[in-house]
């Protein structure tokens, strides 16, 4: 595993043009991490501490439809800045401000991406708050892709401030609620891009683990398990 340097605490940059960025990455106090493809980036995600990206638009965009849809949920978690290139040049403009992206990532706790394997899916369920054991106030939920360690879900209303959710997903043959903890929540969605949250299970029984391999996750199980 990397270690920060006495520069700042470390960015992965997304770009085939490094030299374009010595400068400001000095000014701005931080250690870029150079990756020429979103593939390589992802990868050094997994054995890097990062606190923060560096995205060019153009890159992001050209990049897999699975590569892309990981970047995009972890610009829901790290600090992003985000860069467009112009003209025949390839002229580097800045979408937001260098100094706000710094400073937030001065406050961002580092940390690496452990990669698992995430299927699509289209489940049922309900979802409470953590405090909620009784499901007084339940919310209809819709899980739409899953790992072992948890998966995306999208829900009808607000599930509160608190950290953690029971979840009861209607198609599993065992319906006790899970308990999971949110890792990061997406409030502005696009058509393409629902609002709902990234959650990660903390208390999950064993058959409903196996339930999950053998109906759902298929050659990705296994993923998050010790």
């Amino acid at each position: 595993m990397g270690n920060e340097t006495s520069q700042g605490r470390n960015v992965f940059v997304l770009t085939d043009k490094p030299w374009d960025y010595d400068q400001d990455m000095r000014r701005l106090g931080l250690t870029p991490i150079y990756a020429p493809s979103s593939a390589r980036l992802l990868e050094q995600l997994q054995q890097e501490l990062s606190s923060g990206l560096v995205l060019e638009v153009d890159k992001v965009m050209r990049s897999s439809g699975p590569e892309r849809e990981q970047l995009f949920q972890l610009a829901d978690v790290f600090p992003v800045l985000r860069v467009l290139r112009r003209g025949l040049d390839r002229e580097m403009v800045y979408l937001d401000d260098p100094d706000g992206f710094s400073t937030k990532v001065e406050a961002f706790l580092p940390r690496e991406v452990r990669h698992s394997g995430r299927v699509p899916v289209l489940l049922h369920g309900v979802m409470a708050s953590g405090a909620d054991g009784d499901f007084s106030t339940p919310l209809q939920a819709s899980i739409l892709d899953l790992s072992d360690c948890g998966g995306f879900v999208s829900c009808n209303g607000d599930i509160g401030d608190g950290n953690q959710v029971l979840l009861r997903i209607a198609e599993m043959d065992d319906p006790t609620p899970v308990l999971a903890g949110i890792r990061w929540r997406r409030t502005n969605g696009t058509r393409a891009r629902r609002n709902g949250m990234g959650l990660r299970f903390l208390s999950i029984r064993s058959g409903q683990l196996r339930e999950l391999a053998a109906r759902y996750l298929g050659s990705q199980s296994g993923a998050c398990m010790a």
